[in-house]
């Protein structure tokens, strides 16, 4: 009886996978090998350097599943009232963290060129994984990892710590067992104590990571009430972009005219919800406040010095530039399905156009709004490719330009209900050719200016092909009705 439950708890995350929608990750998992085959063709002599990190990623992954999924399962009311539920999930952590730790460790030796300590390797493994548990049970111990790590590095706080440092190593020479012994019982003992008893505090806990859960789940499926499930801080941090649309509402109702123009205007803010163009920039423009603050704070710490860490971390920031401006081709389809119910009174009101005149308004209304914002990030992604010295960093946005274009540009009759997997795909394809532009660029020396013109004509053929078809295509809203 007991190997049974044993073995219920911990095929759980198997069990309660997806199963009507198995093609999305076996193209992920596709998508993974071929680029692993590809680095490991472009790059001489790294086939051992991604076997072995690919081995350790995905036992860090499967860690990171199954906490996932005792952590869920451990309900408060399970966890009060049914005998021995606790105890059960806390013996599945402990003996599936041993297993994963040791294996971990082993993955580890072999990808190291110089034989270490079996006993140091399996503590490293081992606080990989606690530490990564607790970040599943409390997110703000990443912020701690995130912005901890620049200050000490930034900082010179490093330095003070070499003689602590010296004194754990030279302890860790004279007793290593007896370390690695007292290190794994307090671990184990954190690892134990991820799991609540059912008390007040378990129940605020298990409730907060629901709301989060039901966060993530809305901003992957593109609902709108991904704030306000946060309660009280969700709208606070709110509040400032329903000011920012209500404002440009009242701004428009003001200046209201028949023109089909100032009708779309108005009609964009019920259909495009929180993903309206208003949210966005300020969105935008509160992401580029924060950056720049955290530059002036880096600047003011490091000095300097930290003209070699802008360099290394353009690639990053470019990335992050490129989603923003291919994020209004992903979500505005997406608030097409998700406002239909309110299209069927949208119709109706006067001046609003129909047939084929309504599939031109809304396509020239979405393609707009994709192209401002991909030009605006091309801008800033051009100046930060100049204050980096880094010319490839651009094919970063000219990749999103046609793969934007092909997710937005869609039929909205014939819209589907979105998931999770309507965002990564298009995402991991972008990943995919960007990945692929810049191993050109970097590997065989293709000057990235030459693909700007292929990219920008890629983009416009696809644009004006989709254009005709949508232009044949069903009356758009509402949405949804022929998918």
């Amino acid at each position: 009886m007991r190997a049974a439950t044993t073995r219920a708890v911990l095929l759980a995350p198997w069990q309660q996978r997806d199963r009507d929608a198995p093609w999305p990750r076996r193209l992920l998992a596709a998508a993974a090998l071929l680029a692993c085959a590809a680095t490991a063709a472009l790059v001489p002599g790294s086939g051992r350097a991604i076997a072995v990190g690919g081995g350790g990623l995905l036992l860090l992954g499967l860690w990171m599943a199954l906490v996932a999924s005792l952590l869920a399962q451990n309900h408060p009311h399970a966890a009060r009232f049914v005998p021995g539920h606790v105890r059960r999930l806390r013996r599945v952590a402990l003996g599936s963290g041993a297993v994963l730790s040791l294996a971990l460790a082993a993955v580890a030796g072999l990808g190291l060129l110089r034989p270490a300590s079996p006993a140091l390797l399996w503590l490293a493994a081992a606080t990989l994984l606690s530490f990564t548990a607790w970040t599943m049970r409390n997110w703000l111990l990443w912020l701690v990892l995130s912005f901890g790590v620049p200050v000490v590095l930034g900082t010179g706080l490093l330095r003070e710590l070499v003689p602590l440092w010296q004194a754990l190593q030279a302890a860790w020479t004279a007793e290593p067992l007896a370390l690695l012994a007292i290190a794994l019982l307090a671990q184990s003992w954190g690892v134990a104590r991820l799991f609540g008893d059912g008390d007040a505090a378990h129940r605020e806990a298990y409730a907060c990571r629901e709301r989060l859960r039901r966060v993530s789940q809305a901003g992957m499926a593109g609902t709108p009430d991904g704030a306000a499930v946060l309660g009280p801080v969700g709208g606070w941090f709110s509040r400032p972009f329903e000011r920012a649309t209500a404002a440009w509402l009242r701004h428009v109702l003001r200046t209201a005219g028949p023109a089909p123009r100032d009708v779309m205007r108005r009609l964009a803010v019920p259909l495009h919800g929180h993903q309206h163009w208003v949210r966005q920039g300020v969105s935008a423009l509160v992401a580029l406040g924060i950056a720049g603050l955290s530059f002036v704070v880096a600047l003011a710490w490091v000095g300097p010095g930290l003209q070699s860490h802008w360099a290394k971390g353009a690639y990053g920031i470019a990335i992050g530039l490129a989603v923003m401006g291919l994020n209004p081709c992903l979500v505005l389809p997406q608030m097409l399905w998700h406002t239909r119910r309110e299209q069927a009174l949208l119709r109706l009101l006067p001046g609003v156009p129909l047939g084929a005149a309504q599939n031109r308004a809304v396509t020239a209304m979405h393609a707009r709004h994709a192209f401002v914002a991909w030009a605006l990030s091309t801008a800033v992604m051009a100046g930060l490719a100049w204050a980096a010295g880094d010319a490839s960093l651009l094919t970063m946005s000219m990749v999103a330009l046609p793969v934007g274009i092909a997710c937005l540009l869609r039929d909205p009759a014939r819209l589907r209900a979105p998931g999770s997997w309507t965002t990564v795909l298009p995402l991991l394809l972008y990943m995919a050719l960007a990945w692929g532009l810049f191993g050109l660029e970097k590997k065989f020396g293709v000057p990235a200016p030459w693909f700007i013109a292929p990219s920008l004509a890629l983009g416009l053929a696809l644009g004006l092909w989709r254009w005709r078809v949508l232009q044949a295509a069903p009356q758009p809203l509402p949405a949804g009705r022929l998918g």
